[in-house]
């Protein structure tokens, strides 16, 4: 949509209606084509102000940011701040176009629309037919002004096409609700059939030529964009002795979604590796690939891990969408009063800040929202990570590659020459990457970086025990945040939770407090959550922990001088959370530290 966002405001006295153009049935739809209202040639955001959506310094100060990042549209700038709502955006939009916008929650869709767009062009595009009008079919799109969709779609139907708005996540709904899902029984025999090798043709050539048949190319898109339509961080594909099983880790939990014949493995198989460029003929040994696929949200990397195994080669999926795993700082979970201290560690001009956690816990997601706010144009930011997660604009990543000896330590040698302000490690693995790290934080540059520790004050103690002397730990480490991730209760089947005695006695709650849990409804697949949220503790050097460390105090000893210091232990956050009705006790119970 790029060609549609526009960056500056006019001044423009009189208001604008930004309902005019919005259709929630089709005898509003009808109403709105009938009357073609015109184009505004206003900028989108003078659209906003005129329309009192958006204040005139809520606009400045979204442009002002534009300036650091001018690849960025105005439209993410000001729904990332929370300044406006997709619906609002896409009401200007639609003002300033000319162009219906539909909201598809509300709208009854013309079932005998539906077949005339195929399935594969509905998902490949983004699209959804809504009606017929006057010999033309109406089709529900992000972006209306996609040349290569349209003619694509005009093609495919063979019958005039117009185009209307609608939001990314509303398509994406009614592509699930009005469309089967890719495990369809039919998609899978025709696979089958065109799978079964003919003559004396050698197995793997037929599951290769399989992989290029359009029930596969099917079978296997659909399984991806099903996965990031659920927020899936993980796909695995695991065989089995008759069938192969198809999973999504989905809130941090492996939920089972689908079976397909095990004589499709193959096929699937080959096909990911097409489209992941892997070698196709290796099957004794693991490899590792990557796909970039654009969805209505945006862009999506997927990072391919296929392992040989008894039954077949297993894959495992990592599905890297910005859209869900760049978050704020806002989002992570703090209270006010700990966002505020957080902040204030991210904004030294030196010093070593650590994330800490076991693998899943979210630490990366927290070290990229604080990165975010720092990447206003103003500092010079350089990363060393294994793997690149997400792709930052403004910032300058580096990946380690160990094959070549390009490890943590060797590239920090080198980007310290490059006149870094901030500096981010992926992690700290060893000794010599850790003294590097700290040394890095004592000639000037804010550090920050993930270690496997369980509790912020046991990362001081892993620190020590790594070789690190007392000193340069006391005179670089800023703070630690300790944190894990529990699920949300979903809000939509939320009930009184029923709790075991020993659990209340684990974690001293009164046996008459009341705890809420999801029972699991459509709205959260049938698991009770919805989302994830980090609980944490934030510990602060003082001159306190400082005197204790050089004395070699213990793990309890540091742990009291951070309470009296403000630290709030991990297990109470989480109890904060579970009072509040977000999660239940049964997460507090998961993720507790002794």
């Amino acid at each position: 949509m790029s060609q549609i966002i526009q960056t500056s405001a006019l001044s423009q006295p009189a208001s604008t209606d930004l309902s005019a153009y919005l259709a929630a049935s089709q005898a509003q739809l009808r109403c709105v084509l009938t009357k073609r209202h015109p184009a505004h040639r206003e900028p989108l955001g003078a659209l906003l102000v005129n329309g009192g959506e958006l204040s005139p310094a809520d606009l400045r100060h979204a442009l002002t940011a534009q300036q650091s990042r001018p690849n960025t549209r105005i439209s993410d700038l000001l729904i990332s701040q929370g300044t406006i709502s997709e619906d609002v955006l896409y009401r200007a939009l639609s003002a300033k176009f000319g162009v219906p916008y539909v909201r598809l929650g509300e709208f009854d869709i013309d079932p005998g629309a539906l077949p005339l767009l195929p399935q594969n062009i509905v998902r490949a595009y983004r699209v959804l037919p809504l009606m017929l009008y006057q010999g033309r079919v109406i089709v529900a799109m992000r972006d209306p002004t996609n040349s290569e969709a349209l003619g694509a779609i005009s093609a495919s139907t063979r019958v005039p096409v117009e185009a209307v708005f609608a939001t990314g996540n509303d398509i994406e709904v009614a592509i699930a609700t009005h469309y089967p899902p890719f495990d369809d029984a039919d998609l899978q025999a025709e696979a089958i059939r065109l799978g079964q090798p003919k003559g004396d043709s050698p197995e793997q050539r037929a599951a290769e030529r399989q992989a290029q048949e359009q029930p596969i190319v099917r079978l296997v898109s659909n399984m991806l964009h099903d996965a990031i339509k659920l927020r899936a961080s993980d796909i695995h594909i695991r065989p089995r002795e008759h069938n192969a099983q198809v999973l999504y880790r989905i809130d941090g939990s492996l939920v089972r979604i689908r079976e397909f014949d095990r004589s499709l493995l193959p096929a699937v198989t080959a096909r990911i590796k097409v489209i992941a460029e892997m070698d196709l003929a290796e099957h004794r040994l693991p490899q590792d690939g990557a796909i970039h696929l654009n969805v209505a949200e945006g862009s999506v990397d997927l990072r391919i891990s296929v392992m040989p195994a008894i039954y077949g080669e297993n894959i495992v999926i990592r599905v890297l969408d910005r859209s869900v795993g760049l978050r704020r700082l806002a989002d992570v979970g703090f209270t006010p009063a700990d966002q505020q201290r957080f902040r204030s560690l991210m904004n030294r001009n030196q010093g070593l800040v650590l994330v800490t956690g076991p693998t899943g816990s979210g630490k990366t997601t927290t070290l990229y929202a604080a990165l975010q706010e720092l990447n206003t144009g103003e500092y010079h930011i350089l990363t060393v990570e294994d793997p690149i997660e997400y792709r930052l604009d403004g910032i300058v990543q580096t990946q380690v590659r160990p094959v070549i000896d390009y490890s943590f330590s060797n590239a920090l040698r080198n980007i310290l020459r490059h006149d870094p302000h901030v500096v981010l490690i992926g992690e700290i693995r060893d000794a010599e990457t850790a003294r590097i790290a700290m040394e890095s934080a004592l000639t000037g540059h804010l550090v920050m970086s993930t270690l496997h520790t369980n509790s912020a004050t046991q990362t001081i103690t892993r620190l020590l025990q790594m070789g690190i002397e007392p000193y340069l730990v006391t005179s670089t480490l800023a703070g630690v945040l300790a944190q894990r991730l529990v699920r949300r209760n979903c809000e939509h089947c939320k009930r009184p939770e029923a709790i075991d005695t020993d659990i209340r006695q684990s974690l001293e709650v009164s046996p008459v407090e009341k705890f809420f849990r999801g029972t699991g409804c459509a709205e959260c697949n049938g698991t009770g959550y919805r989302g994830r949220i980090a609980v944490y503790e934030l510990l602060e050097m003082s001159p306190a922990l400082r005197l204790a460390i050089s004395a070699s105090a213990g793990d309890d000893e540091l742990q009291a001088i951070g309470i009296r210091g403000g630290m709030v232990p991990l297990t109470q956050q989480a109890l904060r959370l579970a009072r509040t009705g977000q999660i239940s006790l049964l997460e507090v119970f998961r993720a507790r530290l002794e």
